[in-house]
């Protein structure tokens, strides 16, 4: 990676991107280089302006659930680099719309808004949530969304939206919350993992994760 980067590391090999928009994308230096999400529609150039400013060319893009601010700029992406595009089959009628008649009609209304006519991301590899991608275990986090995943990077977890990192974590805003019992069960059993760090897509990185989450999990309890 060039020194000149503009990527913020978090944690070893662990970088935040700064231009996806409402949802920051995370970078993975593994032996694979793998972007966690891919913005809003319509970033995808300046992701790609980020990544090329840091001599960076992913070969792998995982998708944490399919909302557009996670998902907009993947077909860019994937053109440009060859990227494989990777997200959970449990959200495979999320992100290819054939769910969309099923979900409450403000998250339709705030869904076809957002895509603004723009069409599904295309994926090349559905994953089970069993999977360990060089090193990057995928952790399956529904709630927000039927199959949203998490992703834990040598004890980092990269949470999408599964909950709001930051000083004290938080859960999703309920109006973007799908199913927050089952999303608070996911958050149960992240925290039995006991991580190190956790960044989300709409808060700020932090370490001491295990007791963060733990005062989380006992605002319900």
């Amino acid at each position: 990676m060039r020194q000149d980067r503009r990527v913020d590391q978090v944690a070893p090999d662990l970088y935040r991107l700064t231009s996806g928009g409402f949802a920051a994308p995370h970078l993975i230096m593994g032996d694979v280089p793998t972007l966690i999400d891919a913005g809003a529609p319509g970033r995808g150039p300046a992701i790609e302006r980020e990544l090329q400013a840091a001599g960076i060319r992913v070969g792998r893009i995982v998708l944490t659930h399919g909302d557009p601010d996670h998902v907009g700029g993947s077909d860019h992406l994937r053109a440009v680099t060859g990227a494989e595009v990777c997200a959970g089959v449990a959200e495979r009628p999320f992100i290819d719309r054939s769910g969309w008649p099923t979900l409450p009609l403000r998250r339709r209304l705030l869904l076809r808004g957002f895509f603004r006519g723009t069409p599904g991301p295309t994926i090349d590899r559905w994953l089970d949530g069993s999977e360990i991608l060089e090193g990057l275990e995928v952790v399956p986090m529904p709630g927000h969304t039927p199959g949203h995943l998490a992703f834990d990077w040598k004890g980092w977890i990269l949470a999408g939206d599964a909950f709001v990192s930051g000083g004290r974590f938080r859960e999703s805003l309920g109006l973007f919350m799908l199913d927050r019992p089952t999303a608070r069960r996911s958050i149960e059993r992240l925290l039995a993992r006991a991580p190190r760090g956790a960044s989300s897509s709409h808060g700020l990185p932090a370490d001491h994760a295990t007791e963060r989450l733990q005062a989380l999990v006992d605002t319900w309890r």
